[in-house]
């Protein structure tokens, strides 16, 4: 899969330049019915300078592994609708992304089912517009149908949809069997591409068949993948209501939930179908802009939150912009009624994850953030730019997981924390490239009163561009050589010849090389304590500055052996020292993909942050 060559070009003329403007505009929904239990977090999306049509859309994102991985292309897509005139809301169902609630509350079916409901009325109010047009993007496509046949639409535009829900729970069944650390769920939960489905949603969903139900739409679009066999089935039944319904094969959808985030590609000509189609069916508005509602919007929200034991404690979140044009997003937590930079603790502030935003891969960051909210930390998450929700300004690529300017954007962070907020301590972490940006920031930022810096899973301390990760895929085989060697079935393969002999001799000799290198150059270092190498000569510049250094490895990651083969005496000094200190995270892989795991990682987590509170 290669990535794509999506690059953001500046606009030709001033008059191009004012339509193009697109102003976007966080919010949190429903946030008082129902005591807050189905709120949610969403997005407006507008253009001011476009000529208005009289049409709103809300589009109804995917559920699960789908969802991160369709978040960009789904944000161009309302980008795109706004600057043809079609304001439009995307958003985050309760229990998904930034919204408050957990996979496994109850009721889900119907929770997100009211989500769009809301979304409907508040894009109307919204954008003076009362013709609405449903969009959903897989099981988010099957949603949109199941409201469209209690209340009516002017259109729906249905991409990929599961038009029955067995189907869609086997495929997550076989996603879920060909995980490495495959996990049973005795609850009866489907553990699927880091996202957890409970046992009653399972149940509703087995339920769903769309060709049951009777649509109420003047007008439906159905986009199917073009590298499937088509399925006539969902458009004759729609059909048979009288309803006019047009079906065109798209390409990109492989691409666009590509399974490395990195990789992902927008899917031009599918987004491009869409939004035609919408034009098309859409009336322009003469005589200036639609009257648009006057109803407040909240960029904030305050929910319960369940810890492990089962407390509910009462948290707080809110949606910030910041930098010199406001270009950077993120979300602040913290317990309910504390006021922000109030207390003498370091706030913690999560970085980006390769290419996922800041949610974090499987939401692992909405979970760390809100339990260390719980237990009486502030916490930021939030986006560089390029990359989620900080949207890119200039001329380049977006989607890099190792952007040129992560550094300045943490900086600029830090300043807002600081400056505006009123923070005075600060803990930088991140996954991945989240790491090595902590780390660099750890090192470059001299002047911020930065505690500690906390890398999950590193894959290199120093990245450069075109950096291919060969030497981290040695040392990640060589982690897994290991574990074979107490594995009986591993040596059964091995004496039926069914082991890859030709990648096992290359990775043992280029761990000999790495060793053989380390221990030459820890050799050296005692001899000459300024000829270390690069990293032992950049721990001990990090360690000058009273900050110290913390890792959590998964079990199969390769970030111990990385450090210890970049550092070999500086890092062994500093373990016995606990200047650095490294927790190793059992039956994980790189991205926390199983349950159990993220709850060990936020457990030692927090456990290993609490002695600040003890301060």
């Amino acid at each position: 899969m290669k990535r794509d060559d999506l690059l953001l070009t500046p606009d030709s003329t001033p008059s191009d330049q004012a339509l193009r403007r697109v102003e976007r505009r966080p919010m949190y929904f429903d946030t008082h019915a129902d005591g807050g239990k189905r709120a949610f977090f969403g997005w407006h999306h507008s253009a001011p300078s476009a000529t208005p049509r009289d049409c709103v859309a809300v589009v109804c994102g995917p559920i699960g592994y789908e969802y991160t991985r369709a978040h960009r292309s789904i944000r161009h897509l309302a980008d795109r609708l706004a600057r043809q005139g079609i304001p439009a809301i995307r958003f985050d169902y309760h229990g998904i992304g930034d919204s408050p609630g957990s996979d496994m509350d109850p009721d889900r079916l119907n929770a997100w089912q009211a989500n769009i409901k809301t979304a409907i009325c508040r894009a109307r109010e919204m954008s003076g517009r009362t013709h609405v047009c449903l969009i959903g993007v897989r099981l988010g496509a099957t949603l949109a149908a199941m409201v469209a046949s209690e209340i009516r639409v002017d259109s729906l535009v249905l991409w990929n949809p599961c038009v029955t829900g067995r189907p869609y729970l086997r495929e997550l069944q076989a996603i879920a069997l060909t995980a490495a650390l495959a996990t049973e769920n005795s609850d009866g939960a489907i553990e699927s591409g880091g996202f957890v489905m409970s046992a009653e949603t399972i149940a509703s969903l087995r339920r769903v068949n769309l060709l049951e139900r009777r649509l109420h739409a003047d007008r439906v679009l159905l986009l199917e993948r073009d590298d499937h066999p088509a399925d006539a089935s969902l458009q004759d039944h729609i059909a048979a209501m009288g309803i006019a319904c047009e079906r065109i094969g798209a390409p990109g959808w492989e691409g666009m939930v590509a399974a490395d985030h990195h990789l992902t590609v927008v899917p031009e000509e599918a987004l491009a179908l869409i939004v035609d189609w919408m034009t098309m069916h859409s009336e322009a508005v003469c005589g200036g802009p639609l009257p648009v509602s006057s109803l407040e919007s909240s960029d904030e929200i305050a929910f319960d939150f369940r810890d492990e034991a089962g407390n509910a404690v009462a948290l707080e979140e809110r949606a910030v912009r910041f930098g010199t044009d406001a270009h950077l997003f993120g979300v602040m937590s913290h317990r309910r009624g504390e006021r922000e930079g109030a207390r003498d603790l370091p706030v913690v502030v999560f970085l980006n994850a390769g290419a996922v935003h800041h949610v974090g891969p499987n939401r692992l960051y909405v979970n760390l953030a809100r339990r260390l909210g719980a237990a009486g930390f502030h916490c930021l998450r939030f986006d560089v730019e390029s990359l989620g929700d900080s949207v890119r300004r200039s001329p380049g690529k977006e989607n890099e997981s190792y952007p040129e300017n992560a550094l300045t954007d943490v900086r600029t962070a830090l300043k807002f924390l600081r400056r505006q907020l009123g923070y005075r301590r600060f803990i930088v972490t991140g996954l991945c490239s989240g790491a090595h940006n902590s780390f660099h920031a750890g090192l470059e930022f001299a002047e911020t009163p930065i505690d500690e810096v906390i890398l999950i899973n590193p894959l290199t301390f120093y990245w450069v561009e075109g950096m291919d990760f060969a030497t981290s895929r040695s040392f990640e085989d060589m982690v897994q050589y290991r574990k074979s060697l107490r594995d009986p079935n591993r040596w059964l393969k091995l004496l039926r010849g069914r082991i890859d002999f030709r990648r096992l001799f290359e990775v043992t000799l280029t761990q000999a090389r790495a060793k053989a290198r380390s221990s030459y150059e820890s050799f050296r270092e005692m001899l000459v304590p300024e000829s270390g190498p690069r990293l032992s000569r950049d721990l001990k510049r990090l360690f000058a500055m009273n900050r110290r250094m913390t890792l959590f490895v998964a079990e199969g990651d390769p970030g111990r052996d990385i450090l210890m083969a970049g550092a070999r005496r500086t890092a062994s000094k500093a373990l016995e020292s606990g200047a650095i200190r490294v927790h190793m995270i059992a039956n994980a892989d790189h991205t926390f993909s199983q349950a159990k795991p993220r709850r060990e990682l936020a457990e030692r987590l927090q456990a290993h942050l609490e002695r600040y509170l003890a301060r």
